[in-house]
């Protein structure tokens, strides 16, 4: 796990479990609010991919490693969804009664500062990509696609232009070796 992402989630843990119940009050509840949600896009897209690494082990013709419309998209449903809860009471509601054990959810505009954590995931992600997500290489090979194409968000992530591009040429003629010389 990336350490920031592990920082985030021991952050919530010891807010929520420890902090909050002793000193219940305004920053232990924005810094539940900062860390779910540095933290919850990074666990959605994980969510995702494991259903996709599921459904390309079943034979869909889908790639399971991380792509920036999937961090994008993960970081947007977060924020919108923590919007949604913080102001309409009906979607706080059937949150609540979906999570059940007496769940609650306090109506505070002011939590809506919180949002740009939500950009904490998309740094994650983004080191991520840069790294060449783990499977990638494998999933392009599989699918057949133009590999400098599908390795496109490795350079938005800022990978080093020329590395990525022998990796595209290894993957189009599947040097195993070179493949995994290149993303050591």
């Amino acid at each position: 796990m990336h350490p920031v992402a592990l920082a985030a989630v021991l952050v919530l843990v010891v807010n929520d479990w420890v902090l909050k119940p002793r000193f219940h009050g305004a920053i232990t509840g924005k810094l539940s609010d900062v860390a779910g949600l540095a933290f919850a896009p990074v666990l959605l897209s994980a969510v995702i991919g494991l259903v996709l690494h599921v459904a390309a082990r079943l034979g869909g013709r889908v790639d399971p490693s991380l792509s920036i419309r999937r961090l994008v998209a993960c970081c947007l449903a977060t924020a919108v969804g923590f919007a949604a809860v913080k102001l309409c009471a009906p979607v706080r509601e059937t949150l609540a009664s979906l999570i059940g054990h007496h769940a609650e959810f306090y109506p505070d505009a002011t939590d809506l500062l919180a949002l740009p954590a939500v950009l904490v995931s998309l740094w994650i992600g983004r080191d991520e990509l840069r790294r060449v997500p783990l499977g990638r290489p494998a999933a392009i090979h599989r699918l057949g696609l133009p590999a400098g194409i599908a390795l496109t968000d490795t350079l938005w992530a800022g990978a080093d232009g020329d590395r990525i591009g022998e990796l595209a040429a290894a993957i189009e003629v599947w040097e195993v070796s070179q493949i995994d010389a290149l993303l050591r």
